[in-house]
């Protein structure tokens, strides 16, 4: 039986608002996403602290607009964003996502850009030391979700942000983590799309929670540095799109694909980018 790439995707893409300006009203992006007739959109702290919580909610139900993931809970590193949990968890609570993102934070504090609230005071980075003491905080914040009924989905980092957004990097460690818990695994292709397991968890795993896409920017020795859109895929370097979202679509779980690039990697209008990616994404498949 032929699949119904155009249905699937119609029911299953997700946007998430990080490629939407902070400048720009918030608002603009939900009439954007309603135009496009997309039913899913991954939502960030900043957007939804611009938007209002509550009146978002409000907007969401009554454009029956379901939320993929909430960005994000964790950075057990960081003396800033770590005390952000307990709202995040709350926000989460009120727009009911199917995720609140994981992401554990780097060997040097929080988020990328650079934290300016913590530096690294030591001589040599312990990384065995610190993944310890983090699997023991994971468990408290999975005890902290549950009291939500939230479902958190932790999200391996690539390698190469270690310091600076997480030290927990590959599909294996995650999954270890969220095995014994109702928790799932989320999987960014930015940063998972050279891991091992890729292929195998993407089509089979009980424990994937979402697919988080995007084409990858290559510096020029090669280096991931950041996220591309999808067009233009005809030029060097560039992921193989099409075969993780059919291993998403061919599965029978209802997975969402999440297509997720931040404001900097944009250079043309946000509002293109996403009235044109269902078309984009067809043209792939």
């Amino acid at each position: 039986m032929k699949i119904n790439y155009k249905d699937l995707l119609d029911n299953n893409l997700s946007v998430n608002s990080y490629l939407w300006p902070n400048d720009r009203n918030p608002f603009e992006f939900i009439q954007l996403i309603i135009k496009s007739r997309i039913k899913n959109i991954g939502l960030h702290t900043d957007f939804i602290n611009n938007f209002g919580v509550n009146k978002l909610k409000q907007e969401l139900t009554l454009n029956k607009i379901n939320v993929t993931s909430i960005n994000s809970v964790g950075y057990f590193t960081d003396p800033y964003y770590f005390k952000q949990n307990e709202k995040v968890l709350q926000s989460a609570k009120i727009l009911n996502p199917d995720l609140v993102c994981l992401i554990t934070g780097g060997v040097m504090g929080g988020p990328n850009p650079i934290s300016k609230e913590f530096t690294l005071d030591i001589d040599k980075i312990d990384i065995e030391v610190l993944r310890k003491e983090t699997s023991q905080k994971i468990i408290l914040l999975f005890e902290e979700a549950s009291k939500f009924n939230l479902t958190l989905g932790l999200e391996p980092i690539g390698s190469w942000e270690i310091l600076k957004k997480g030290h927990f990097n590959s599909i294996a460690s995650c999954l270890k983590l969220v095995k014994n818990y109702n928790h799932r695994v989320i999987i960014d292709l930015y940063h998972s799309f050279a891991d091992i397991e890729l292929d195998t968890f993407l089509k089979k795993s009980p424990k994937l929670g979402l697919l988080q896409f995007c084409n990858i920017n290559f510096d020029k020795n090669y280096r991931p540095i950041g996220r591309k859109t999808i067009n233009n895929l005809n030029n060097q370097n560039n992921l193989n799109l099409s075969k993780y979202i059919k291993y998403i679509f061919n599965r029978k779980d209802n997975i969402k694909i999440e297509f997720e690039v931040f404001q900097s990697d944009i250079n043309d209008d946000p509002r293109d980018v996403i009235l044109n990616l269902k078309n984009e994404i067809l043209d792939l498949l």
